[in-house]
C-alpha cells in the first residue's frame, strides 16, 4: 500500500505513505488539485504536494551531509506506518499513521479527520524524542502550490506582522531591512506586492505573528479558477510561516506556504548561534522522552466572481469564517470546530 485515501462529502484527500506527503486535495464537484506539485531535482529528496520538513527546515550542516542528513530532515525519505485504515467516527472519516526518523531518533504520530459535511481536513501531529537525551529540532508544514491553480493571479493573504528575506547566506542579522505585509521594494528599489507572484524576488521569505494573535492562516485564492485553498492553526503551535517562490521564465513554476516552528532557512549551526528574530524562538527543545502535539486545518472552497481575497478569518466555538476584503464581505463559513 503506498498511499491512503480519505473522502467525505465535499472532498478527497491523499497522502502518500512514502515522506507522508498530502499529494491531492480537491473537491468532488470540481477536480482541481493545488498540491499537484512535484519536485524535480533528483539531488534532493522526493517532495510532493505538502509535505514535512522535519527534524529541520533546511540544509544539513557539511559534516551531517556526509553522514547521510538531507535537505529538510530524514521524514521524506521514510515510508509511513499505518496504525489505523480509513474509519468513520461519529459520522466522520478518519486514519492514524506514524514514521520514525532512523537517525534523528524522532517518532511523528499522525491522526488525521474529515468532518462529514465540510470541504476540510484536521490534522494532529505528536512528536516524541526517542533518544535518551534533550535535543533541537524543528517541523514545518511545506505547502506547495504548482499550477494550474498557480499562477500570476493567484492571490495570497494572511495575518503575519513583520517578516524578512530569507538570503539563506550563512549570516546572522537576515533580519534587515524588514519587510511588512504585502507591499515591498526590490533590490533595484521597485515595489512589488508580496499578494501575487509576478515578481521572482524575494526567493525565500519569513514573517511571524503579533503577540495577540491566538491563530495564524495563510490562504491562496484563484479568481479566474474560482478555487480558495486555506490553512488555519495555533500560532503557539507554529509561529512561523515562509514563502517560498519559484519561476521559470517569468511563469510561477511552484510556491510555498511553509507555516511552522522556524524562520531561518539554515543549518543547525547557525539556527542555534542566533537563537531568536523578533524577540521569537527560530527552534524548539524537546527533552528526552517526552512528547509535543501540534495541529492545524486545511481547507478548500469556491470562491464567488471577482473574489477580493482574504481580510480576516474569525474562529468561533463551533465555526470559523474567512471575512472578504470588500466593504460588504461575502462570508464563507466552516462549521467546525478548530482544536
Amino acid at each position: 500500500m503506498n498511499n491512503i485515501l480519505l473522502e467525505n462529502n465535499r472532498v478527497i484527500l491523499n497522502i502518500s505513505l512514502q515522506g507522508g506527503s498530502y499529494t491531492d486535495f480537491h473537491l468532488k464537484d470540481f477536480p482541481l488539485n493545488p498540491l499537484n506539485w512535484m519536485i524535480s531535482n533528483p539531488a534532493l529528496p522526493p517532495f510532493r504536494g505538502h509535505f514535512l520538513c522535519f527534524d529541520r527546515w533546511g540544509p544539513p550542516t557539511e559534516a551531517e551531509k556526509l553522514n547521510g542528513f538531507q535537505h529538510h530532515g530524514e521524514v521524506n525519505t521514510v515510508k509511513w506506518k499505518i496504525l489505523k485504515k480509513p474509519f468513520t467516527v461519529n459520522g466522520n472519516t478518519a486514519c492514524s499513521m506514524k514514521c520514525r526518523l532512523p537517525m534523528g531518533k524522532l517518532e511523528l504520530t499522525r491522526y488525521v479527520e474529515l468532518p462529514q459535511k465540510e470541504p476540510v481536513f484536521i490534522v494532529t501531529e505528536e512528536i516524541k524524542n526517542l533518544n535518551p537525551y534533550g535535543r533541537m529540532y524543528n517541523i514545518v508544514q511545506h505547502v506547495t502550490l504548482a499550477p494550474p491553480f498557480l499562477d500570476v493571479n493567484t492571490i495570497f493573504d494572511n495575518n503575519t506582522e513583520k517578516g524578512f528575506e530569507d538570503k539563506e547566506d550563512g549570516s546572522l542579522n537576515q533580519e534587515n531591512p524588514l519587510l511588512n505585509w504585502a507591499e515591498a521594494k526590490t533590490p533595484d528599489g521597485k515595489t512589488i506586492s508580496l499578494r501575487q507572484f509576478q515578481h521572482e524576488w524575494p526567493r525565500v521569505s519569513t514573517f511571524t505573528f503579533e503577540k495577540k494573535e491566538k491563530y495564524g492562516w495563510t490562504t491562496a485564492a484563484n479568481r479566474e479558477k474560482k478555487l480558495l485553498l486555506g490553512y488555519l492553526w495555533k500560532t503557539e503551535h507554529y509561529p512561523w510561516i515562509n514563502f517560498w517562490r519559484d519561476m521559470k521564465e517569468n511563469v510561477p513554476h511552484a510556491f510555498g506556504m511553509e507555516f511552522g516552528t522556524t524562520g531561518l532557512h539554515e543549518p543547525f549551526t547557525i539556527v542555534a548561534e542566533k537563537g531568536k528574530i523578533f524577540d521569537q524562538n527560530i527552534y524548539e527543545f524537546i527533552d528526552a522522552d517526552k512528547s509535543v502535539k501540534k495541529s492545524f486545518v486545511g481547507f478548500l472552497t469556491k470562491i464567488p466572481d471577482n473574489y477580493r481575497g482574504v481580510e480576516q478569518i474569525k474562529v468561533g466555538k463551533t465555526s470559523f469564517t474567512l471575512k472578504e476584503r470588500a466593504k460588504e464581505s461575502r462570508d464563507i463559513t466552516f462549521q467546525i470546530t478548530v482544536p
